[in-house]
């Protein structure tokens, strides 16, 4: 805990977050409005104006029916559109991370001891496995247990093209979620709250945002697995890593047919799930030694007493 007091604790940590979910709902409406509008306003001439309304009824339905293509352009372009809506997103949550952090520092807080980048090869490695032991395993959930809206929301994701899927997906909307997510809404839980208490509330928020039922299980414990590394690391770096490698991973995997390989055969399937599960075991591990070891290592050097001659 930072031990932070502020004004409105509540609205410290609820305004950001409606801050960031009405400035998406925003751009999506109005991205959705210009993408329809020639649509809707080519009916209203043909089956309003140029017909005279003499049967409104009738008219009506005309004007309906266009509205079918108009959805099917605006769902064309989803990836596109969730992508502009977190892209400016980040500004705020940017600006907002970067006070937060100003704040810290005229409370006399010290800068967590950070992890050396050298070291990150390890998130990069766990994440990228980390993608296949869960997209394996989800479409092993999604088989058994068939979820529509998981399918519907596979099908939108996949539709863009690829350069523009590892843009928005890979990398534009992970630094978007985790500047809220991590960078604001958990390390403001940080400054009352211990460790599991903020992680598990910033985490069900992160899961809320995801829109079927095997996406929020899974986001939830992303989402702690990305606290975790923050706190252990001591950078926002972290979980940023992460979460774009696992991201560009999974999309990099499907696109190249890797998915559906493994798809092929279930025995595959399952075969890649627990070895996932031993070889993210292995590095969790891993990283909990290397990042004990370099905390010892800073300590060692800060309580050298030679240490002021280097």
């Amino acid at each position: 805990m930072n031990q932070i007091q502020r004004k409105n604790p509540f609205w410290s940590l609820a305004g950001p977050l409606l801050a960031y979910f009405g400035i998406q709902l925003a751009v999506q409406t109005v991205i959705q409005a210009v993408i329809q509008a020639p649509y809707l306003a080519e009916a209203y001439i043909d089956n309003f104006v140029n017909s005279g309304a003499a049967d409104f009824q009738e008219a009506m339905d005309g004007y309906l029916s266009a509205a079918g293509p108009a959805i099917e352009q605006v769902l064309k372009y989803q990836v596109e559109i969730a992508g502009a809506a977190a892209l400016c997103t980040i500004p705020l949550t940017a600006v907002l991370f970067a006070k937060d952090r100003k704040l810290e520092r005229s409370w006399g807080i010290a800068p967590a001891e950070k992890t050396p980048v050298r070291k990150y090869w390890s998130i990069i490695l766990f994440g990228v496995i980390l993608s296949v032991g869960v997209t394996c395993l989800s479409a092993m959930v999604q088989a058994a247990l068939y979820d529509e809206q998981y399918q519907e929301t596979a099908e939108i994701m996949y539709s863009a093209s690829f350069p523009m899927q590892l843009l928005v997906m890979g990398l534009v909307m992970p630094l978007a979620e985790e500047l809220m997510f991590r960078g604001v809404l958990f390390r403001r839980y940080r400054e009352t709250r211990r460790f599991w208490s903020s992680a598990l509330w910033s985490s069900l928020f992160f899961a809320l945002t995801h829109t079927n039922n095997i996406q929020i299980v899974y986001a939830f414990f992303l989402g702690l697995c990305l606290c975790y590394l923050y706190e252990r690391f001591g950078s926002f770096k972290a979980p940023v890593v992460l979460h774009i490698s696992a991201n560009t991973a999974s999309l990099i995997f499907t696109e190249t047919g890797v998915f559906g390989w493994l798809g092929n055969e279930p025995i595959r399937m399952a075969a890649a799930v627990i070895l996932s599960a031993f070889l993210c075991s292995s590095l969790f591990v891993l990283m909990q030694r290397m990042t004990v070891r370099e905390k010892e290592e800073i300590h060692e050097e800060n309580n050298d007493p030679m240490n002021m001659f280097r």
